[in-house]
């Protein structure tokens, strides 16, 4: 199992985010009803466990409470421990937490985009199921900024260049994104001064993907003082080794 991380991965120059500057994003998310039920999509990295803190905290100051969801997909050996890693943070929280599994046979090509999309069936079937109308998904600032630059690199028109948006509305579900102004470092600054720890997935080290290159090149340039936002910073050649095994990369 990868297990949890270490506090001290946190960046100490990052202040973390803290519950009134949530509370002023989720307000511009709304409306919310009475007493909300909010579901988080919680993988166990740091984001979604951030998140889940921020929004458990934001739910109780309005008498209602958070379900985390966190989705097995059963990719990696290690899944099912971390599942029941995060069940126990949880539980040590008073976090209502349900343990998704992805079951059935695998795509033998396109793994990673098949998850995702069983992973939001799942999340938005549970969400039926519950009576919830919000889903909070975590991605922030640096995944809509690497997001945007990746399109780009593709050649996307103005539509894909929108990248994604704070609010969506499902069928049943609206699916928020409060922290897209927010950089990562202040989330896991968080969960350092809460002294919580999160689990690392192998494959946002992994350069064989294509979103990790281009962070890594971009804190190359930022590291220099250069303009992450110059092309020369996230466009290059695709690696020499075939395309990675079938993973699935934390929020």
């Amino acid at each position: 199992m990868t297990g949890p991380a270490p506090l001290a991965a946190a960046d100490t120059r990052a202040a973390p985010l803290d519950g009134d500057a949530f509370a002023a994003l989720m307000a511009g998310l709304g409306p919310f009803e009475p007493a909300p039920h909010l579901a988080v999509a919680l993988s166990g990295g740091a984001d979604s466990l951030a998140l889940t803190l921020l929004a458990d905290a934001w739910a109780r100051e309005r008498r209602g409470r958070v379900t985390a969801l966190t989705v097995d997909h059963g990719l990696r050996p290690d899944s099912g421990a971390e599942a029941r890693t995060v069940a126990a943070w949880m539980a040590a929280r008073g976090i209502a937490h349900q343990v998704l599994p992805w079951t059935g046979p695998k795509p033998a090509a396109g793994v990673q985009a098949a998850a995702r999309t069983a992973r939001l069936a799942l999340l938005a079937g549970r969400c039926r199921e519950l009576g919830i109308l919000h889903l909070l998904l975590a991605h922030h600032l640096d995944d809509q900024a690497e997001t945007v630059l990746m399109r780009l690199g593709r050649g996307s028109g103005p539509d894909g260049l929108a990248a994604m948006a704070p609010v969506l509305a499902a069928a049943e579900t609206r699916l928020l994104r409060p922290l897209l102004t927010v950089p990562g470092a202040r989330l896991r600054a968080l969960l350092a001064a809460a002294g919580q720890g999160w689990i690392e997935d192998p494959s946002n080290a992994d350069t064989r993907f294509e979103r990790v290159r281009l962070r890594r090149r971009l804190a190359q340039r930022r590291a220099t003082g250069a303009s992450p936002w110059r092309p020369a910073a996230w466009r290059a050649p695709p690696p020499p080794w075939p395309p990675p095994a079938p993973t699935w990369r934390r929020r």
